[in-house]
């Protein structure tokens, strides 16, 4: 019987030593020249800065690479935490009843300075922080931003008074922090919730929608314009704004107007606690309007920030608004549950647990 060989690998390696040499030194003469190839490439540098055109029409050469960013408005603030970008956050850049609540879950954000707003402000403080691009909202001073850009900061103008600005917002924050797909997904979950409320009430006639008075901060004589947000609010939930013919920003009414107007539906919308529902529904001169006869009065969200300020996030003020004008129409629809969903995804914590009631 022949011999088995117990040894083929072996014999394999033996038998291949000439096919392994020449392959060897193919491989060395390819790695040669592809290092040769590279070395006459020129190397493709990025870019140190980019230039970006704001929503004031202003062009702001910003460095390519943004690590170190100031908000001056809660505006900026609320779209650089929605993007997920707070870390790169050099102060608080959220203020009010909403930086409160989210200072008391989220130490790293209670940890941060706060930028003194208003006349007090400080802009060496400012400065100090080294801030590599500042957001300012439109309606900010001119000379106010001449200032800041004096003092060496790169300012960013955004808006949102119209609820298309503020998703364009959005896209130039991504931009600027380079998180395009992150501001994608923003927008097109305030989309979501914004179509969901579009095809609820897309057959409610003109003629049948709801009158609304939407008052505003100093009194209930105060209405909002048809030039403000919360105009594009009301209609988007199907009502009609019956102080939409009036321009500026929050116009001083009387009672014999409201009375003429004879909404059947009032908002106390950013009222700041100044007067209640109860004191509308006690004043001798709201007694004849629908919305007092019908109790249809509410207060508009947040205790923790409003849904009827410029923010993408006043998509949420739009559901709310329509299940408020139109209940049957949106029984299936859990507003507090919606607005958890979206406070988790874009602020870091639901809505519930930042001390949010509706």
């Amino acid at each position: 019987m022949q011999k088995q060989d117990r040894c083929p690998v072996g014999r394999r390696v033996r038998t291949d030593t000439a096919v392994t040499g020449v392959l060897g030194r193919f491989i060395a003469l390819a790695a040669a020249l592809a290092v040769l190839g590279a070395c006459e490439r020129p190397s493709a540098k990025a870019p140190a800065t980019v230039e970006i055109t704001d929503q004031l029409d202003r062009q702001v050469v910003l460095p390519a690479r943004i690590d170190r960013v100031a908000a001056l408005h809660h505006f900026g603030g609320k779209i650089v935490y929605a993007l997920g970008q707070q870390d790169k956050l050099v102060e608080q850049s959220i203020y009010g009843s909403e930086a409160k609540a989210l200072a008391a879950v989220d130490p790293q954000f209670a940890a941060m300075p706060k930028f003194q707003q208003g006349a007090n402000a400080n802009v060496e403080s400012l400065v100090a922080l080294k801030p590599q691009v500042v957001f300012v909202y439109a309606s900010f001073g001119r000379a106010e931003m001449t200032l800041l850009e004096n003092a060496g900061l790169r300012v960013v103008a955004v808006r949102g008074e119209r609820l298309e600005e503020s998703f364009a917002a959005v896209e130039l924050v991504g931009k600027v922090l380079n998180c395009p797909e992150k501001a994608r997904r923003y927008v097109a979950a305030c989309r979501q919730i914004v179509d969901l409320v579009a095809r609820r009430i897309a057959d409610i006639a003109p003629s049948e929608r709801a009158r609304v008075l939407f008052a505003g901060p100093k009194s209930a004589y105060t209405a909002a314009t048809g030039e403000m947000l919360q105009t594009e609010i009301i209609e988007r939930a199907g009502g009609f704004n019956v102080a939409g013919g009036l321009k500026g920003f929050w116009a001083d009414i009387s009672p014999e107007q409201v009375a003429a107007w004879n909404p059947d539906v009032i908002f106390l919308g950013s009222y700041l606690g100044s007067y209640s529902i109860d004191n509308i529904l006690q004043d001798s001169q709201f007694a004849m309007v629908a919305a007092v006869h019908n109790k249809r009065i509410y207060a508009f969200p947040s205790n923790i920030g409003w849904w009827d300020y410029p923010a993408p996030h006043c998509a949420l003020g739009i559901l709310w608004t329509a299940k408020a004008l139109y209940p049957e129409r949106f029984g299936d629809v859990d507003v507090l549950k919606t607005a958890d969903d979206f406070y988790g995804r874009f602020m870091g914590h639901t809505f519930t647990e930042m001390g949010g009631r509706l």
